[in-house]
Formats: structure tokens, sequence, C-alpha cells
């Protein structure tokens, strides 16, 4: 390989990898942010697998634009050999345009790639004719699809190694694709969804009730002695009554109102403990101090008497559980604080 061709392809990788480095940068503060609060299908994949897929890709991208822009020095696309001087001069004119035209295409894909990136994480206030960043980012991600088909084709006049590189990239971003929709369906349906602001209403009685309609309606509150209706007369078996918003956990035993804690709470966070760090759920003992509907803190351990564990936090996000921190180490309570709505009391010993 001449030195000039090295030059060539590590410049083409560069360039194409600059394209992950753009998107990167409106990427990375996004998913942490208000992307992780985002309903997601069932397929999506881990937010670590992205970054070394791209990395894979974009370097498959620069390779294949190196085969082609090599083409340049070869005297076109076909042998030229046995034809008049003024023939091949036209001919290799001609080849060298081709292949032009095939750069720029492949450069112009590069663009609308980086530009995804900035509309569906950079942007999350954009709305165009009642469509949000994500769907805006869904019809751009469609011509960017389109632009690799053209590329891949065009290059496949020109290196069909070339083109065949570029195969794994047009998988990938069909992919992104079915992802992109997904999400902005769901964030579509959570948008019409009525926003409740407040969880529960005290009744005159002393007693509170829930939310109970599509509509945010609050259940009815219990009647009086005076109105015919033994207040707590429809306690449960367990003596949970109905009508205040109790009803029975069986997982802690006892009656609590679920817009006020999770019934599940201390089984799935131990759950998502046990996966971390490879242990029996039996081997987590964990401690709740302070809890809500939608965010836990406390501490763990593994094993009855061991001093391995430390504190822990976590969050329920859509209707899911997961770990915020946990350990003993540094908390970077500034990006907690920015990213969940922990109840002050409960950051009391994380932020002092």
């Amino acid at each position: 390989m001449k030195i000039n061709n090295v030059f060539k392809l590590i410049f083409a990788v560069g360039v194409s990898e600059l394209a992950g480095v753009i998107g990167a940068l409106f990427t990375a503060p996004a998913i942490d942010g208000w992307y992780v609060k985002l309903a997601k299908p069932a397929l999506n994949p881990p937010a670590w697998v992205f970054g070394p897929v791209w990395t894979t890709l974009f370097a498959l991208m620069g390779i294949s634009a190196w085969l082609v822009w090599t083409r340049l020095e070869k005297n076109g696309i076909a042998a030229l050999s046995g034809q008049g001087e003024t023939a091949r001069n036209d001919k290799k004119e001609n080849n060298k345009k081709i292949v032009k035209i095939a750069l720029a295409i492949f450069f112009g894909q590069l663009v609308l790639n980086a530009l995804w990136s900035i509309i569906f994480f950079g942007l999350p206030s954009l709305v165009i004719n009642g469509l949000n960043n994500i769907g805006i980012a869904f019809f751009e991600l469609i011509i960017l699809w389109l632009a690799i088909l053209t590329t891949i084709i065009a290059f496949y006049k020109i290196s069909k190694p070339a083109a065949w590189l570029l195969v794994p990239y047009i998988l990938w971003v069909s992919f992104a694709g079915y992802l992109n929709y997904s999400i902005w369906q769901l964030s579509v349906n959570n948008e019409n969804q009525v926003s409740c602001t407040m969880e529960a209403k005290l009744c005159p009685d002393g007693s509170y009730v829930g939310r109970v309609g599509p509509s945010c309606e609050f259940a009815a509150c219990p009647e009086s002695a005076e109105n015919g209706l033994i207040l707590g007369g429809d306690k449960d078996a367990h003596g949970c009554i109905g009508s205040a918003g109790y009803s029975w956990c069986e997982a802690k035993q006892k009656c609590l109102r679920i817009f006020e804690e999770d019934c599940l709470a201390e089984e799935k966070i131990k759950s998502l403990l046990a996966q971390k760090y490879n242990k029996q759920i039996s081997e987590v003992f964990l401690r709740i101090d302070k809890e809500n509907a939608k965010y836990a803190a406390g501490g763990v351990s593994f094993g009855e008497n061991a001093k391995e564990g430390g504190a822990f936090l976590a969050a329920k996000i859509n209707d899911e559980w997961e770990l915020v921190y946990d350990g003993n180490g540094s908390i970077d309570c500034a990006a907690i604080k920015q990213n969940y709505e922990f109840p002050a009391e409960m950051l009391v010993n994380f932020c002092d």
C-alpha cells in the first residue's frame, strides 16, 4: 500500500468517525437526561451497545469511501486498454466524474447521519406542524436511509467490496428506524394522556382517595354516618378501607395506598441488585428508609452478617424500577437532581 493511500485511508476513516463524534456531542447529554424517561420498545438495546456499534460502522464507512476514492488514481472503473488516446481520456474523465459523484452522495449521507442525532437528541423541544423532535427525526431517518441506499448503488458500480461494506450500516439504520418510530408513537401516546397534578385528595372525614379514571377523576369520598354509611364499613378481610384508597399488600403485610408507595418496590429493587452483582435474591438484604410511589432510598448488604454493601437510590420510570445509585462511593448529586425528582428528605444522607 502506498504511503499516499495510507493517508487517504486515515483521512476517510477520520472524516467518517467525525460525523459520529458530532452526533455524540448531542447524544451523550440526553442519554442520562430526558431520554432515560422515554417509554421504549421491547427490542430497545442497552445504551452502552450504541457506542461500539456506531464506531465500527463509521470505520467501515471510511474504508468503503477509501476504496472508491483510490479508483481516481486507477484510471476509472473499467480497463481502458485497446482504446484510442482520445477515447481513453474521455473514459478516464467520465469515470472520475462518476467517482466524485459517488463520494459526494457518501458525504451527503454523513451529514444526514449527524443531523439525525442533532434533531433526535439535541432538540427535545422542537415541534413542527404538530410533530415533536422524535417524529421529525423519523422522517429525516427515512431520507438518510434512501441516501445510504443510493450510496451503495453508486459504490457498487465502482467497487463491489466498497458497496458490501455499507450493508451492515443500512441494516442498522433500518433497525434504528424501527426504534425511532416506536419511541415516537409511545411518546405521542404519553402526550395524549391526561397529566394528573395531584395523586390524592383529602376528604372531609380526614381520609384520602386516589385517582380511579382515565381523566384523573378521584374516587368518591366515604360518606359520613349521618348519610347512612358507617365510615370504615367497607373494610376488607385484612382491615383495609377501600373507600380511603387502601388495599392489602401481601409483600409488605400491610394496608397501603398505591399512590403513596409501591407494594412490590422492595422485591423489584432486590432483584435489580441481585442481577447486577450476580447474587441470589436470598443473599440481598435490603433496608428501605424512605419511599413513595416513585422513589426509594435506603441501604443494602449481601449476606445476613456481611459488611459488603452500602446505600442505594432507586426510581420508578415508566412503571419499572431502576437503580440510580448504589454503593459507598461518590455520587453525582447535580445529575440526580437534574434528571430525577427525589424528595429532598431522601437525599439528605447522599447529598449533604
